[in-house]
């Protein structure tokens, strides 16, 4: 009998990791740099952050940009290393940038259970609730789903608004304050864009190396699509969220919408 329940604990455990869709993160080999400086930035996708599962296919990538206060440049130079797929970039001039990928979205099918996992696993409950409300708890699911993420690099001492500035992406955190101007131990406010209009209820989560599987904490976008991130940890950062609609459409019913913010947390001292 304890064979048994040991067995299905790790079933249920390779399950929720299964069914947990990756993330998607862009992440620099670092994070401040002087100009002129060269760097190595991997786009990772995977459950661990920063760690990667596999390297994405170029061809899927329908953006891949640097923005600065003079412009915006486009990556089209991409290279397999490990699991990870990587692109080198210069930065010349001091300021803050940052850099942002969109990929084409992708069908995957989940049985009813499965999907129900999932939603509860990545952070949508809403959509769970909304399934059980319309009695569809128990149909399969079609899903469709594309991912948008971002870093920010601090090239000098020089800051400026750069990443105060929406970029067009379909969903993005906005930092209200450049977290280059904050430290461990202090509060970043963000706003969740969906279309370019506040993402309201939008549970966003942050978490940094270390944690595994985990994430550190999630809080809930008010009605401005705005809220509060605590910088508990110097070192590499993440915020992620998700947003997904019932579209009821011939190929597909759901539509989500993935997107993830990567910077450093400066240290307080």
């Amino acid at each position: 009998m304890k064979g048994k329940i040991f067995f299905l604990g790790v079933l249920v455990v390779l399950i929720a990791a299964f069914l947990g869709a990756h993330d998607f993160w862009l992440v620099p080999q670092k994070f401040m740099l002087n100009p002129n400086d060269s760097l190595t930035i991997s786009a990772n996708t995977g459950m661990d952050f920063p760690n990667s599962l596999s390297a994405i296919d170029p061809a899927r990538f329908t953006q891949f940009t640097v923005t600065g206060k003079s412009g915006k440049t486009d990556i089209s130079k991409f290279e397999i290393e490990g699991n990870s797929l990587t692109t080198e970039i210069t930065l010349e001039k001091a300021g803050t940038y940052i850099v942002a990928a969109a990929l084409k979205s992708k069908e995957i099918k989940l049985t009813a259970e499965e999907f129900n996992e999932y939603l509860l696993h990545d952070g949508l409950p809403q959509i769970y609730e909304l399934r059980k409300q319309e009695g569809i708890l128990e149909q399969a699911a079609v899903e469709y789903y594309s991912k948008y993420p971002k870093s920010i690099l601090q090239v000098g001492k020089q800051l400026d608004e750069t990443p105060l500035k929406p970029i067009g992406l379909v969903i993005e955190i906005v930092p209200l304050i450049n977290p280059y101007a904050l430290k461990r131990g202090e509060n970043l406010p963000i706003k969740v864009l969906l279309r370019g209009e506040p993402l309201k209820n939008a549970e966003v989560a942050w978490g940094y190396p270390g944690l595994g599987e985990k994430l550190a904490g999630s809080v809930k976008t008010d009605s401005e699509g705005k809220a509060v991130v605590p910088l508990v940890k110097a070192g590499p950062y993440l915020i992620r969220t998700i947003h997904m609609e019932w579209v009821k459409k011939e190929t597909h019913d759901w539509e989500s919408y993935w997107t993830s913010l990567t910077f450093e947390v400066l240290n307080d001292n």
